[in-house]
C-alpha cells in the first residue's frame, strides 16, 4: 500500500530521521535509543491497525426452510486488522457446507464444549445447515425463535465479539412463503427494516452480546396456483394425527406418468415415475389446515397425469385419484382434528 510523504505523521518523520542518522553517521549510532524507535514503530502500527479496523463488519443471514425448523445460515466476517480470527461452533457440530478460506487449525475448547476454527487475518465466510429446534418454542402454527442466553467465553452470550463488541453487525432472516412474520426484536440498539418476508437488523456500533427473538407463523391461506398452474382442490380429508403416511401409485396401467408432490409448500416428492406398485412416504403436518398438491412433470402416454393417493393417519385410511396436466393441478385439503 502506498503512502504520500505529506500524510506521514510527525513520529514517522522522526523514525525516518533516526534511520538516516544510523546510516549516515555510524559512529553516533550508539547514541540512538532503540527502545524509543521500537516504541514509536509500535504506536504508528497500532494507529494504522485501528484505522483499518474501522471498516470491519460481521453479517449473518438465515434462510428458513419450509419445514420451519431448519435453515441455511451464511456467516461472513471481514476485517482489515492483522489479528488472527477464531470462530466458535457449539457441539454437536452443524453441517458445514462451505468455508473459505480454509482454517489454519481446528481445536476443541473444553470449558464450553465448543470447536474452534482458527482463520488467517482478513476474514472468512461459511455456510451451514442449522437445526433451530433447540432455540424454538412451537405453539400450534406459531414458531418462536430465541437466541440462546447461555453464557460462555468469559461470561458473554448470544452474538459476541470478545470484550470490544462489533464495529458493524448485520442480521437478516428470509422467511419462506408458507410462513408469515409476526414480530421481531433485539436486546441491543439498531435499526430494523422489513421488505415482504425479509427482515434486516443493523446494530449500532460497538454493540455486543446480541440476542434476537423472531416469531413466525404458518400461513393458513392455501395457494391458488403453483408455478403458474391453477390448483383445483377436489376433496377435504379430516386427519386425527399430524403424522401421516402417503401412498401413491398409478390407478390403471403404468404409462410413464412422472409426478411431484407438494405438501404445505414443501416438495416431499420430486420427479417420481408412478407404477402399479405404491410408493410410501412419511410426512408431518404441523398446521391445522394442510394441502397436498399433485404436480405433473409430464403427460405420460395417456394424458392427463394420474395418480391414486392414499392418506393414512394411524387410524383411518382415505383414498382419492388426482389428475394434473400442464395447465392445472389437483389437490386435497387435510384438516387436523
Amino acid at each position: 500500500m502506498k503512502y504520500s510523504i505529506a500524510t506521514k505523521s510527525k513520529k514517522l518523520y522522526k523514525i525516518i530521521l533516526i534511520f538516516l542518522l544510523l546510516h549516515a553517521q555510524p559512529v553516533s549510532a550508539q547514541l540512538v535509543d532503540m527502545k524509543e524507535v521500537v516504541k514509536i514503530l509500535k504506536e504508528v502500527l497500532n494507529k494504522r491497525i485501528d484505522s483499518l479496523s474501522k471498516y470491519d463488519h460481521t453479517q449473518h443471514v438465515i434462510y428458513l426452510h419450509p419445514d420451519g425448523v431448519t435453515a441455511d445460515v451464511i456467516s461472513s466476517i471481514k476485517t482489515t486488522s492483522f489479528t488472527r480470527l477464531t470462530n466458535y461452533f457449539r457441539l454437536p457440530l452443524p453441517e458445514i457446507k462451505y468455508v473459505f478460506p480454509a482454517p489454519d487449525s481446528i481445536t476443541f475448547y473444553a470449558p464450553d464444549s465448543m470447536i474452534r476454527y482458527h482463520f488467517p487475518p482478513g476474514g472468512y465466510t461459511f455456510i451451514e445447515t442449522d437445526d433451530l429446534l433447540p432455540h424454538l418454542t412451537i405453539k400450534g402454527d406459531t414458531f418462536i425463535y430465541k437466541t440462546s442466553e447461555k453464557k460462555f467465553l468469559n461470561g458473554h452470550y448470544g452474538f459476541m465479539n470478545g470484550d470490544k463488541g462489533f464495529e458493524q453487525f448485520s442480521y437478516a432472516w428470509f422467511i419462506p412463503e408458507n410462513f408469515e412474520l409476526i414480530s421481531y426484536k433485539s436486546n441491543r440498539k439498531g435499526k430494523w427494516r422489513r421488505e415482504g418476508n425479509m427482515i434486516h437488523f443493523v446494530a449500532e456500533p460497538q454493540q455486543n452480546d446480541l440476542l434476537f427473538e423472531i416469531v413466525y407463523k404458518r400461513s393458513q391461506k392455501v395457494p391458488d396456483d403453483i408455478n403458474g398452474r391453477k390448483i383445483n382442490y377436489t376433496k377435504s380429508f379430516a386427519i386425527s394425527s399430524p403424522n401421516i403416511t402417503i401412498k401413491a401409485n398409478d390407478p390403471q396401467r403404468a404409462d410413464g406418468d412422472i409426478i411431484s408432490l407438494n405438501l404445505n409448500g414443501e416438495w416431499i416428492l420430486k420427479g417420481y415415475e408412478v407404477s402399479e406398485l405404491p410408493l410410501t412416504l412419511k410426512a408431518s403436518t404441523s398446521r391445522n389446515q394442510n394441502y397436498l398438491i399433485l404436480y405433473a412433470e409430464n403427460m405420460g402416454a395417456i394424458p392427463p397425469n394420474t395418480a391414486a393417493i392414499e392418506i393414512f393417519d394411524g387410524t383411518t385410511s382415505q383414498k382419492i385419484i388426482l389428475n394434473s396436466a400442464t395447465g392445472y393441478c389437483e389437490a386435497i385439503l387435510l384438516n387436523l382434528k
